[in-house]
């Protein structure tokens, strides 16, 4: 009778469930979680580029503003058939171009 009271006495314990993760699962897992570090990146550099890059688009904008205002005041006729005006107005296009990526990927970064 002793022996079945100490039986009883003992109280089984088992181990907490431990739930079965799926090789798909975690990798899906770890590229949702790399996926929002990006997005995370992304923001924090669009807020910090904000200031510096709208200061920066302003003055190539008042730039180019002022460079075709004084030419159309002072009636200067530029002679498009020389290369290196043509290379110039040509860089002068892909720069603003460029800008103007810029500015519409930090605004979507928004």
């Amino acid at each position: 009778m002793s022996r079945k009271k100490k039986e009883k006495r003992h109280i089984r314990v088992f181990a907490p469930f431990k739930p079965v993760v799926h090789p798909e699962e975690a990798e899906m897992r770890m590229r949702d979680r790399r996926l929002e570090e990006e997005r995370l990146k992304v923001l924090r550099f669009s807020r910090k580029a904000r200031k510096p890059f709208g200061v920066f688009t302003m003055v190539v904008g008042a730039f180019i503003f002022g460079f075709f205002t004084y030419f159309l005041c002072t009636n200067i006729v530029l002679e498009v058939a020389t290369p290196e005006i043509e290379v110039a107005l040509i860089s002068l296009v892909l720069f603003l171009g460029v800008v103007n990526v810029v500015a519409g990927l930090l605004l979507i970064g928004e």
